[in-house]
């Protein structure tokens, strides 16, 4: 691959997955050949065997750092069921502060329950927090969104909740 791409494609490491996130980051500086080096960090994962698990995690770091959206994307949308919760998918874009229409994108994927609520918390989208809070039935988050919030709106959804209950 050195030889191919030049030395600035592989680490210093001899690390496999450390290989393979320096090949996908290196994809974004060398835009014309992106989907070679994706094909190739591919086939580097395969005859090492790398769990796809562990390839969708170097996958997501990598895209994320180099800010590669579209192949972030394109990887939440490759299979109907990932061998990754979307909650990884979620904390890159939330982490990188992007919009949050992108953000709610990979949220709204994630299962369970309790981690879309430490999502919405993480993200600062005390709304949604607080819907999820009230969908799980749990006072004790709503009192959480109330002192941690400073949206006025949202402090006396918060109240609200509260005396009702």
């Amino acid at each position: 691959m050195r030889r191919e791409y030049g030395p600035d494609v592989t680490g210093k490491t001899s690390s496999v997955t450390s290989t393979i996130y320096n090949v996908l980051c290196y994809a974004a500086v060398k835009l014309r050949d992106a989907k070679r080096l994706l094909h190739e960090s591919e086939k580097l994962a395969k005859s090492f065997r790398i769990s796809e698990k562990l390839l969708w995690h170097t996958k997501i770091r990598a895209f994320a750092a180099t800010e590669q959206w579209d192949y972030l994307r394109h990887l939440a949308e490759s299979k109907t069921k990932p061998p990754i919760s979307f909650k990884y998918f979620a904390m890159a874009v939330i982490k990188k502060d992007r919009d949050v229409s992108e953000i709610l994108h990979y949220i709204r994927k994630v299962t369970d329950a309790d981690e879309r609520y430490d999502l919405f918390c993480e993200a600062k989208l005390w709304k949604y927090a607080l819907d999820e809070a009230k969908k799980l039935e749990d006072t004790r988050r709503v009192i959480h969104i109330r002192s941690v919030c400073n949206v006025e709106d949202v402090q006396i959804l918060c109240d609200g909740y509260i005396e009702n209950t």
